[in-house]
């Protein structure tokens, strides 16, 4: 065998590239978006929104009546869990579609919704019976 060979230690070069030290600069404060819920914010497109859900479009129902018809109706003919659970699965869906998309159209079908579920609830009648005297 032959005798070992020793290989020498490789020279100390200093690097050819140092980096610049950094400096973390903060990010310019921006202006935040506006929130999702701006119902005190707008109170004329809310209040238009309602008088738009109410306004008589087609021979003297609105958005609003159309709806409270609709569920009358299913609870009158006998189904009425079934009514109520497509009543709020529609509450859900136009206050899904209002609180992900901004416009006034978004607002006046939940407003809809809102009010023709609320004026079809069943204490009404008791109210309009105690108030008026007629039966519905």
């Amino acid at each position: 065998m032959t005798a070992p060979q020793y290989v020498p230690p490789p020279p100390t070069y200093p690097p050819a590239y140092t980096p610049a030290p950094v400096h973390h600069q903060p990010h310019p404060v921006t202006e935040q978006a506006p929130p999702k819920h701006r119902w005190n914010v707008r109170p004329v497109w809310n209040l238009t929104a309602v008088g738009a859900a109410l306004a008589p479009i087609y021979e003297g129902y609105s958005l609003a009546t159309g709806t409270g018809t609709l569920l009358t109706d299913m609870v009158n003919t006998g189904h009425p869990s079934g009514a109520w659970t497509i009543d709020i699965a529609v509450l859900a869906a136009t206050a899904y579609i209002n609180h992900t998309r901004d416009g006034w159209v978004s607002r006046v079908l939940l407003f809809a919704a809102i009010l023709g579920s609320a004026l079809t609830l069943p204490w009404l009648n008791v109210v309009l019976r105690l108030m008026t005297g007629a039966t519905t």
